[in-house]
């Protein structure tokens, strides 16, 4: 065998913004027609790609790039609901974010005026567990974890709150695949794969969100109207169902036209699917995300 040879240097055509249609691609070996492989999607590289200021400058951009698809996105879930949606799973998805992404921005962005309004959707201190369902079972592991430790329950319930108030901003992401199975139950007939409800219920969750900070004015102007009419305050229990059935209907709304224009189907059928999907996320909420939030807290104490 002859002596092995040295690598190839660019040629000066390489620095031109459209590679040489015919040249090979270095992973595949496919013939390019432009700079990037339309086989495996690598790019050709030209001697700009190998200068220092090229790699400070994608340094810089991965740390500070915020994509503004991430705004449209956002915008056409309040504005054209499922419009995103349907052109993503047709397969038109450069003009838009990816699901996962815009779920990270919006959750960031709900957790932050979640935190500054007060509000306790998601958040579930220690007494609305003894309220639910699990609530004895729940108050029983408690009681045994207090005793372990020598602490008052009370003392390891302020500890549980501080956990599961850090926990609740993470654990936002679990209704992603609960609404996905809700939706395969709605839409069984489509036999559409289950990818396609996880991308949707990306979106669903991330308009729930969107919905819920948009209803906190209204809704908080709705209580007051109230507190007013009856000359009296409205008590805790009766504040949580007035902005439990504000958020309900709000959601049923966006949820219907979301799922109208990606799945199709009549006004009235989407409605009642509208409903399926804001009853179904409350009772999630109660009956699956707190439960697993209380035992993931418990676990981690």
């Amino acid at each position: 065998m002859g002596p092995s040879q040295p690598p190839a240097r660019l040629p000066v055509s390489a620095t031109a913004p459209t590679a040489r249609v015919g040249a090979a691609c270095a992973t595949c070996g496919t013939a390019l027609q432009g700079s990037f492989c339309h086989h495996c999607g690598e790019k050709r590289l030209d001697y700009h790609d190998y200068h220092l200021g090229h790699f400070l400058e994608h340094a810089v951009d991965t740390a500070t790039h915020f994509d503004l698809k991430v705004v449209k996105g956002a915008w056409s879930l309040l504005r054209r609901p499922g419009l995103m949606t349907r052109e993503v799973l047709a397969g038109r998805r450069v003009p838009w974010p990816k699901p996962l992404q815009l779920f990270l921005v919006v959750n960031l962005l709900f957790v932050f005026a979640a935190h500054k309004l007060k509000l306790q959707i998601f958040n579930t201190p220690w007494r609305y567990h003894l309220d639910n369902w699990y609530g004895g079972w729940a108050a029983g592991r408690m009681q045994s974890l207090a005793a372990r430790r020598g602490l008052a329950v009370d003392q390891l319930a302020e500890q549980f709150n501080a956990s599961a108030n850090v926990l609740s901003k993470t654990l936002i992401f679990a209704f992603i695949p609960l609404l996905a199975l809700l939706l395969t139950a709605l839409f069984w007939r489509q036999r559409r794969y289950f990818l396609e409800h996880v991308v949707t219920a990306t979106h669903l969750i991330s308009q729930i969100l969107l919905v819920e900070l948009v209803m906190i004015a209204p809704g908080t102007a709705l209580i007051w109207l109230i507190n007013q009419a009856r000359d009296e305050p409205l008590g805790f229990g009766n504040r949580d169902m007035v902005a439990t059935a504000i958020i309900t209907l709000s959601i049923t709304a966006w949820a219907a036209l979301l799922l109208r224009r990606t799945y199709g189907g009549s006004a009235l059928a989407a409605g009642a699917r509208g409903l399926a999907v804001g009853i179904g996320f409350f009772w999630l909420l109660i009956n699956v995300y707190r439960p697993l939030l209380f035992l993931v807290t418990y676990w981690l104490l």
